[in-house]
């Protein structure tokens, strides 16, 4: 399992616009896409810093979605945002929801 995390700052005069976009339009795609597991968001509306981290199957899910449908949730999201979005791809060592333990899923 590869877990990706995005950090970024939105505009705190376009967070609404944002979650409404992310949350409403781009989410149920992602979901939709080969190899996803999980998403789970954090926002501070008052300072606009938001992370994400989704859960993928696969590195290759990762990088079909990096190449595909990222490029227009970045496209769409970006002008919301202070600055480009810092982006992680990292192996799960541990995630007690999709019972993962030390990068393995559990029997």
């Amino acid at each position: 399992m590869i877990s990706r995390l995005v950090t970024c700052t939105v505009h705190t005069d376009k967070v609404n616009e944002f979650k409404t976009a992310l949350n409403n339009e781009l989410l149920p795609r992602i979901q939709s896409q080969p190899g996803f597991l999980e998403n789970i968001e954090s926002l501070d509306p008052a300072t606009g810093q938001f992370t994400c981290m989704t859960l993928w199957k696969t590195q290759e899910d990762v990088a079909r979605y990096d190449q595909g449908l990222f490029r227009e949730v970045a496209e769409k999201l970006g002008p919301l945002m202070e600055s480009a979005p810092s982006v992680q791809t990292l192996p799960v060592e541990n995630a007690s929801a999709q019972k993962v333990r030390a990068g393995k899923a559990a029997a």
